[in-house]
């Protein structure tokens, strides 16, 4: 049985040491009749370094005995292209730049990464470059490309040059605010962009394929005079599913690994899809894509403990999607997010690169970096731009605790955690909503005396959906499509507790101001039959037993709280 390959991104280690890998070698093909100097974005953790770990491996040509053994049964084992192991390949990560101690120490690390890099292929390729080192004075990274460059030529040898987050320091110099020094590093002679300079020329002489990979096009617009021969192939349909898991490949990992033997393998794929699916990276594609390490994640405890993981979302996803926080505060833009979060939707034009002294101005660039972030995706293509979504349950999880933390900090409240634990708990194997609706009472009006609380209905429901998400036993869905409706609000227990949740819950929001107190009983009554109806609906006596529960929710102003538990 192949080991589950998460967290792996050496292709190598992958297949030598018996791990699952997940056929991407087709897309060889159709890179090697596009244009020779490549640039490709897609959000973190959706497997880039393992697929230029990949290439590294198909077209080093020190690796020609060892092609079978790698690629042997592999789609481009059985197909092999005219440019298999034909190259040197002079492969570079920007991830580990030193970016919080001024301009001195980044190029310090900037120069060790390029110099680390050339001694080594200098080293492997020590055969066919005449056993040339790299000299003691050359110590710039403009010099040091130069200098393998002109090896290569020498020796008639062609480069592939492979480059990894290319723009993970310039990400950390804006998210840490360091607005300056980047300009410094992409100036017309800056660090960075004379480096691109050189490579620029080195394709003029040995260099003769290059592709790049990273997160966003943060720097294409700073680098466009030092660097314009990348042609970006990110948003083209044919290589959409180049990264990612698609549903096909999924139902072929899942049978690989005989989850059907213990789950039901239709409602496995279908939860995973809500939590893990809907990514789009081109608008004339219909083809939607599982985030990778999120879907092994989840297949990996699945295989481990033959049940769901007690946290849908990895922590390791967390910690990198988290910086929508620092983009938000750069932007000053976290209106957009609360409408994210109350509409689903956003409308907007896609930038295709950035300029940095005018990206924060315009609202498309914020839409356009949570896109290329993986924190949005194409909902809808329209004539003038595209219609945005949050992808999947995963990722609007991640908007929710961002606006917790941010409504946490701006009212300086105390969340009472173990008290809504409490309350939830007792939901959760009781049935009983009295102690939520204590506690959601004592919330709502500590929050109603700050000056930056605002109350409809949208808000209030947001807030709810927080505090669900914030306990954990439920996942909360919203504006849940039924037959004749939406309901406001379902909570589907958190399969990993399936056997300690006895009850899942169908919620009815109104909301009333205070000048419309009179209508009270009458709002009530459209509740109960708007609650009644969707219980009936075909969906829900399909997909629930009948252990679910029914809570109509009326807030009257900003103190007034009804709950009613209906039958």
């Amino acid at each position: 049985m192949k080991k589950i390959p998460y967290g792996i991104s050496n292709f190598e280690q992958l297949r030598r040491e018996n791990y699952l890998y997940i056929d991407k070698t087709r897309y060889i093909e159709l890179l090697e009749q596009d244009a020779p100097y490549q640039f490709f974005i897609r959000p973190r953790r959706f497997g880039k370094s393992l697929f230029l770990s990949m290439l590294d491996n198909y077209y080093d040509v020190m690796k020609k005995d060892r092609f079978e053994g790698l690629f042997g049964d592999l789609y481009i084992g059985e197909n092999p292209t005219q440019y298999k192991n034909s190259y040197l390949v002079f492969r570079l990560s920007f991830a580990g730049l030193i970016t919080s101690q001024g301009e001195e120490r980044f190029i310090d690390s900037f120069d060790k990464t390029l110099i680390d890099e050339a001694g080594n292929f200098l080293k492997r390729y020590a055969d066919r470059l005449g056993g040339e080192v790299l000299p003691e004075s050359i110590t710039g990274a403009e010099t040091v490309i130069k200098y393998i460059v002109g090896v290569a030529s020498r020796h008639n040898q062609r480069i592939f040059v492979l480059i990894d987050e290319y723009d993970n320091f310039a990400n950390d110099l804006i998210g840490i605010g360091h607005k300056e020094l980047y300009y410094e590093l992409l100036s017309a002679e800056g660090y960075v962009r004379s480096f691109y300079k050189a490579l620029k020329e080195g394709t003029v002489k040995s260099i003769a394929r290059v592709f790049m990979t990273g997160v966003s096009p943060i720097m294409l617009d700073d680098l466009t005079s030092g660097f314009n021969i990348t042609k970006n192939i990110t948003m083209e349909s044919s290589y959409n599913e180049m990264l990612g898991i698609t549903k096909e490949e999924l139902k072929g990992i899942l049978a690989y690994y005989q989850v059907n033997t213990y789950l039901d393998i239709q409602s496995v794929i279908k939860d995973m899809e809500e939590y893990y699916n809907g990514y789009l990276f081109s608008g004339w594609h219909d083809i939607r894509v599982y985030n990778t390490n999120m879907a092994l994640y989840f297949i990996d405890a699945l295989n481990r403990y033959r049940r769901y993981p007690q946290s849908i979302l990895d922590a390791n996803i967390k910690t990198d999607y988290r910086k929508i926080e620092n983009l938000a505060f750069h932007f000053k833009d976290e209106e957009t997010i609360t409408n994210l979060l109350t509409e689903g939707q956003i409308q907007s034009p896609l930038v295709d690169r950035f300029n940095l002294e005018y990206m924060y101005e315009k609202k498309e660039n914020f839409i356009s970096v949570l896109y290329y972030m993986g924190m949005l995706t194409i909902d809808k293509t329209m004539p003038n731009g595209y219609i945005f979504g949050i992808p999947n349950y995963v990722i609007r999880t991640i908007y929710w605790e961002y606006f917790l933390d941010r409504m946490k900090l701006k009212q300086r409240i105390d969340m009472r955690v173990d008290v809504l634990t409490q309350a939830v708990d007792n939901m959760a194997v009781n049935g009983e909503a009295d102690k939520f609706r204590q506690y959601v009472t004592a919330f709502i009006t500590t929050l109603s005396n700050r000056d930056l609380i605002r109350f409809d209905e949208k808000y209030i429901k947001m807030i709810l959906m927080t505090l669900f998400y914030e306990n954990g036993y439920y996942i909360p869905y919203s504006e849940y499509e039924v037959e004749g409706g939406y309901i406001d609000i379902l909570l589907k227990k958190n399969k990993a507790f399936t056997d300690y949740i006895k009850y899942e819950w169908m919620i009815e929001l109104k909301y009333l101001k205070e000048s419309e107190r009179d209508r009270l009983e009458q709002v009530k009554q459209q509740g109960r039959e708007q609650l009644q109806k969707y219980g009936r609906s075909e969906k829900m006596m399909k997909e629930f037993d009948r252990s679910y529960r029914k809570l109509l929710i009326v807030l009257v102003g900003k103190n007034d709280i009804y709950l009613e538990c209906i039958g």
